[in-house]
């Protein structure tokens, strides 16, 4: 899979005239490399020249474990009383990149930026989001399969701990649950539990509130998985759902299913935002969906594409993305009903079809 990787970004770096591409600690330098490490003051960096393998930098005592971690490429180390960017500078020069242009990684610290300019003032820099973005947004089948596996740990997660939950726990006690649960198979991300009145926040965080019977209780939690994340949202009701509950969560679920009948090849992303807003709108609640419909999911919990009113981009197979139409009533309860999702030219798919009206009694 990495090596399929290397080969679409070097092809992406030829469309864009590029000869080089310089990536930073971060999820771009994962999908690149397969290596995960962390930014810090001490420059560490991958140079991967378009007809050359990539090339780590990387301070001393650092370099055991980047070999260790490395599949592809060498290791040019620093030691902590030298400047790293004079190193940076000499590896490009020495390659008759120094008068190139270079795509640099997006998330480049701007005074790191800086010093690299300073060592190559003759290279051309270009933000990199065309290479690796371009790249990233379309999953391979290897990538799909870990999706899929991710987002399964997601929906088994939430429903494990739906049936662990009583009235007298407080969201924080639920918390605790969805990431022991998650940490079962995978390693928790992110988990956001929000009950009653609180699940009328669309991103709202667990809090000390005691849960009652027959309270709402919306649980939105995604795992990695070997880099990979998984992103899914259940809304039920701890006890007997009430008639105006019910009415909302048929709305809800009717909009999610109408985006996942519009998502396919050739469709604009802002169209399948339409699709469930559409529906929601005129079931009178358009208001209350306050919320663009998804976003891409892959290394990051949020990436592109996005399925929001305004963006034209027309959906590719392969593409990966949540469908998760919401409506919030402020001060009495909200329902978001979230699945990830994967393009293809027909339709789209479910990464894992999570069970739905899974009311507790």
């Amino acid at each position: 899979m990495l090596k399929e990787r290397l080969l679409r970004l070097k092809e992406l770096m030829g469309f864009v005239g590029s000869d080089c591409l310089m990536l930073f600690p971060g999820v771009d330098l994962f999908y690149a490399t397969g290596v995960m490490t962390h930014s810090s003051e001490r420059l560490t960096c991958v140079i991967l020249p378009k007809d050359h393998n990539p090339i780590f930098i990387c301070p001393s005592f650092e370099k055991s474990r980047f070999q260790k971690d490395i599949q592809l490429g060498s290791v040019e180390t620093w030691e902590e009383d030298e400047d790293p960017f004079k190193l940076l500078g000499k590896i490009v020069t020495d390659l008759e990149l120094d008068n190139k242009q270079i795509s640099l990684d997006n998330k480049l610290w701007f005074d790191w930026f800086l010093r690299i300019q300073g060592f190559l003032p003759k290279a051309k820099f270009v933000n990199a989001t065309n290479v690796v973005q371009a790249a990233r947004i379309i999953k391979s089948d290897g990538e799909i399969k870990l999706m899929r596996e991710a987002t399964k740990i997601a929906s088994d997660a939430i429903i494990k701990t739906f049936e662990q939950v009583t009235p007298g726990m407080t969201e924080t006690d639920v918390s605790k649950l969805i990431s022991e649960e998650l940490s079962k198979y995978g390693r928790p991300a992110f988990g956001l539990v929000q009950s009653g009145p609180n699940s009328a926040l669309p991103h709202g965080a667990p809090t000390g509130r005691t849960i009652e019977k027959n309270d709402i209780l919306l649980i939105d939690a995604g795992p990695w998985y070997k880099g990979y994340m998984g992103d899914i949202t259940i809304t039920s009701v701890i006890g007997e759902p009430s008639e105006k509950f019910k009415k909302i969560y048929d709305i809800v679920y009717k909009a999610n299913r109408a985006a996942f009948e519009t998502s396919k090849e050739g469709i604009k992303c802002e169209d399948v935002d339409k699709a469930a807003r559409d529906l929601i709108t005129k079931e009178g609640f358009g208001k209350y969906f306050t919320h663009r419909l998804g976003h891409g999911i892959g290394i990051e919990g949020h990436e592109d594409p996005y399925m929001v009113n305004g963006n034209k981009l027309l959906l590719k197979a392969g593409m990966c993305h949540t469908i998760e139409p919401g409506i919030y009533i402020e001060g009495e309860f909200g329902v978001r009903i979230e699945d990830d999702v994967v393009v293809r030219k027909e339709g789209c798919e479910f990464l894992y079809e999570t069970p739905r009206y899974l009311w507790k009694k």
